[in-house]
């Protein structure tokens, strides 16, 4: 019976860190005349957006000042006095007989034409006092009617109230949101249409949405929020056309039966509807003419009609606009090739439409209909929704590109907040509702009631916590699912081609990025880009020695800005002047398998910390399934000499360790021997940064070539669950369904054990594996360690409930773990070797070197079996406390 029993010791060797290439940033180069212009663009939106905010400011500043207020609301432009279109329920006019439609002539003593001569009058009198205004029954322009004088006591009135309040609050939401993605995207087109479209929604909110009266500032800011009234549709409607990409129609198609080219006009109008410079020109320039073709109405003396102090027809045309835009967003919605542009569509509709939806009804429709605005404010109230969709968006899909970190403890902070407020809340309704009654006299009554909230209180925060972590983090968690899903494809895929393919568009998929290319090691030695034969780097080039060193993603910039070396220097000077940022390198054992050289994200942000830890694990697998297919092809290659079982028996002798982890006050040996050549067994060592050691032994079903390759998959699967949990139950769950999901018909046996020296502690989970046997000095005899309570192979079912056991070591303990070849080794009768002859053999050895033990192990089974064929692997490792 061949053997292959593998064990070393020998310390790593580290290299100096004087070795290391990496050096100062390139300096920025001049500005060119583009980017001066984009910046000087970006500075007129600024001021624009802040002179919009001071407006808006100043409004809501006016509408809460205390000043002289006879409670006439005023027809706009009105000639030959002042037109009463309403008067405030309740206010100074009303009280003293002035109805709507009438015409105010003169105040105190002083004849009025205007708004502005009215507020001039109102200043030089103050609250409290009673003034005689003259009033004209029936409009300023309707002749011969009865005029009276009416006296009229002024009152200190603040116009703003809570409806103004909530509008002012929805403007300032929409501004700040929209401040916060043109401060990230400065540059670019939609995120500026957005800022713009943001700070109109401000000023129509504040400034057209707010009570009229006569006042010089209340006309300044009415005609700022009407001029936003009349802006506002075309730049709704355009950021629309344009987001998440400009619109693109094809209608213009070629005739299917003849291929005839569609006629001219029918092209020269699919160019114009597709987001096209004059499409824009024209929907601009429509409302203000239409507003201009009112006033000029207005002035000449004809009627128009008027919503909420401002022409019916710019409210129409408003609602046209809106339902437009909404149209082109459903569109975008649902037929963009990009998934996550499709979401960010999809989303901004939905809480667009809940938003818009109310207020076209309650706000323009209903009104247009009846004259009547008594409702708008119902149609203001859901357009909340809109802002917050924004801002949902930005966080959660990355809208318009930018990238927005919502750190955990704020997020589960604020909920908790929320939690107690309604706690506090249930606490009041509770005391209003049962106040004076016998229950609320019980001193055991808040008690009682604690007991029952507090825990309802604390079942509520766990239950959102979850959710929260789907809603805000679900890239985080997009990142792992990404790692897990590229450990099945490229473990199990034994084509470099597929690999560097799949590797490249995953990558650029995953984090958004402009491109991605990759170098690959050939079988000489050479890195050659991976569809570029001619773009190669040579087996000593310094740019590879820097990149094998550093060992981890590194930046063009913090590279040496010279080698010394003519090709290296080259090569760099080219992925910069391409555009690429950073470097990825894909070492394998100390081996630089390729490089994957990245461009910048979309969003223009930089890769931070944990991009680069997402990076470095892909790394690390890609250049173990690069190493892999590479050793296949070399393989592949020699099939004509040697058997196809020789190849994936050299595959798998690649993979197992070379050498045992040194972990003081431990010693291990291991070793495998595979029966018909490969074998489905293998064991390895997961080290960690807290001194941590991971034990993993396993034994797949089946042999020869498909066993060696679930091998390598389930070792893989194991390996990066590892990484992001610390249970060993946990961890068998979730790489149990990776593994069903690979190859159904095939299971993996496993066992996975936690060494944690500091405490003294192996936790350990089990899945098909035999017990290991724990000999403890002068503590009785050799027993097998504690069984968990599931041990299904993993692979077998989809869903199983592992669970973790724990044990102390001390001093002295020795474990043997092993695969059930040992046991299941027959002599030439059939006849097993069994448990009780392998507790015996290592019983009598236990106090000699591992090596010894391992040895006299294997050659006491040889005897049993005479010579008889092995049937199954064999794998085991010794570990002993020293």
């Amino acid at each position: 019976m061949s053997s292959s029993v593998r064990a070393a010791s020998a310390p790593a060797i580290r290299e100096p860190a004087g070795d290391r290439k990496i050096v100062r940033r390139l300096p920025a180069g001049p500005r060119g005349p583009g980017e001066t212009d984009r910046a000087a663009a970006s500075v007129w939106f600024l001021v624009l957006g802040f002179a919009g905010l001071a407006i808006a400011v100043a409004s809501v500043a006016d509408m809460f000042a205390a000043r002289p207020y006879d409670g006439i609301v005023p027809v706009p432009y009105s000639r030959g006095g002042i037109e009463v279109r309403a008067t405030a329920p309740g206010g100074p006019a009303q009280q003293a007989g002035i109805r709507p439609g009438e015409c105010v002539q003169g105040i105190g003593d002083r004849v009025v034409n205007s708004s502005s001569a009215a507020s001039s009058e109102l200043r030089r009198h103050r609250i409290g006092e009673t003034v005689p205004y003259l009033v004209k029954s029936g409009t300023c322009v309707a002749p011969g009617t009865q005029v009276r004088t009416v006296p009229v006591r002024l009152s200190s009135e603040r116009l703003g109230g809570t409806t103004y309040l909530y509008a002012a609050a929805l403007g300032f939401l929409f501004f700040f949101i929209g401040f916060f993605v043109f401060l990230r995207r400065p540059e670019d087109r939609a995120a500026r249409v957005f800022f713009l479209l943001c700070v109109l929604f401000l000023l129509f909110f504040v400034c057209r949405l707010r009570p009229a009266s006569y006042w010089w500032i209340d006309l300044f800011v009415q005609n700022t929020g009407t001029v936003s009234l009349f802006l506002l549709p075309a730049v709704f409607l355009h950021f629309f056309l344009i987001f998440p990409r400009p619109k693109q129609l094809d209608f213009a198609r070629p005739d299917e039966w003849t291929g005839e080219p569609p006629p001219r006009w029918k092209e020269k109008l699919q160019e114009f509807l597709s987001a096209s410079p004059g499409l824009f020109y024209l929907l601009y320039a429509i409302p203000p003419l239409w507003f201009l073709y009112d006033v000029i109405r207005q002035v000449r003396g004809e009627r128009v009609a008027i919503l909420s102090g401002a022409p019916l027809s710019s409210w129409i045309m408003l609602g046209d606009y809106l339902v437009l835009g909404l149209i082109s967003l459903a569109h975008s919605a649902f037929t963009l090739p990009d998934a996550r542009e499709r979401r960010q569509a999809f989303h901004v509709f939905v809480g667009t439409i809940l938003g818009t939806a109310p207020f076209d009804l309650l706000g323009i429709e209903l009104p247009t209909a009846f004259n009547n605005d008594d409702y708008v404010f119902y149609g203001i109230v859901p357009m909340i929704l809109i802002p917050l969709t924004f801002a949902y968006a930005i966080v959660r899909f990355q809208m318009l590109n930018i990238k927005l970190v919502v750190r955990r403890t704020f997020l589960y902070g604020a909920t908790t907040a929320i939690l107690f407020g309604l706690y506090a809340l249930g606490v009041a309704m509770a005391n209003a509702l049962f106040t004076g009654s016998r229950l609320s006299a019980s001193p055991y009554f808040n008690f009682g009631f604690f007991l029952v909230i507090i825990p309802l209180f604390e079942f509520v925060r766990r239950r959102l916590q979850t959710p929260l972590d789907r809603l805000f983090f679900r890239d985080k968690l997009d990142y792992q699912s990404a790692l897990l899903e590229m450990s099945e494809a490229i473990t199990g895929e034994l084509d470099l081609g597929r690999i560097a393919d799949y590797l490249t568009a995953r990558v650029a998929a995953t984090m958004r990025l402009q491109k991605a290319s990759l170098w690959l090691r050939d079988r000489d030695g050479w890195l050659e880009r991976r569809g570029r034969r001619e773009d190669r780097i040579s087996p000593g080039g310094a740019l590879r020695h820097a990149l094998r060193r550093e060992g981890k993603p590194i930046a063009l910039e913090e590279l040496a800005a010279s080698f010394g070396e003519e090709e290296s220097d080259e090569v760099r000077a080219r992925l910069l002047q391409e555009g690429f940022r950073l470097l990825v390198p894909l070492v394998y054992r100390d081996r630089l398998m390729g490089i994957l050289a990245l461009q910048e994200k979309l969003s223009g942000e930089k890769f931070d910390r944990e991009d680069r830890n997402l990076l470095s694990t892909l790394a690390n697998q890609a250049a173990l399934a690069i190493e892999t297919a590479l050793l296949h092809d070399e393989m592949t290659r020699q099939a004509e000499l040697k058997r196809d079982l020789e190849i994936a028996r050299d595959i798998q002798a690649s993979l197992l360790p070379r050498t045992l982890p040194l972990v003081p006050g431990f010693s291990f040996f291991g070793g495998s021997l595979p029966a018909r050549v490969v074998g489905g067994d293998f064991y390895d060592f997961i080290p960690f940064d807290d001194q941590c050691l991971g034990v993993v032994i396993g034994d797949v079903s089946g042999k020869s070539v498909p066993a060696s390759l679930l091998m390598v998959a389930s070792k893989e699967i194991v390996y990066s669950r590892a990484l992001t949990t610390r249970d060993p139950g946990k961890l068998f769950q979730e790489s149990n369904r990776r593994i069903y999901a690979i190859k159904r018909r095939m299971f993996v046996s496993l066992g996975y054990f936690l060494l944690d020296p500091a405490a003294m502690t192996l936790r350990y989970a089990i899945g098909g594996q035999p017990l290991p046997i724990l000999l403890r000095s002068g503590d009785g005899g050799p027993r097998f360690l504690e069984p968990p309570e599931h041990r299904l192979p993993l692979g077998a079912f989809r869903e199983v409930a592992y669970d973790t056991q724990e044990m102390f070591l001390r001093s002295g303990d020795l474990i043997f773990f092993y695969t059930d070849g040992f046991s299941e080794a027959m002599d030439p009768s059939m006849d097993p070797y069994g448990e009780e002859r392998l507790i015996a053999s290592v019983a009598k050895r236990k106090s000699e070197p591992l090596e010894e033990l391992a040895r006299g192990l294997l050659a006491d089974i040889r005897t049993h079996v005479s010579g008889a064929e092995q049937y199954d692997d064999m794998t085991f490792l010794f570990m002993r406390v020293e």
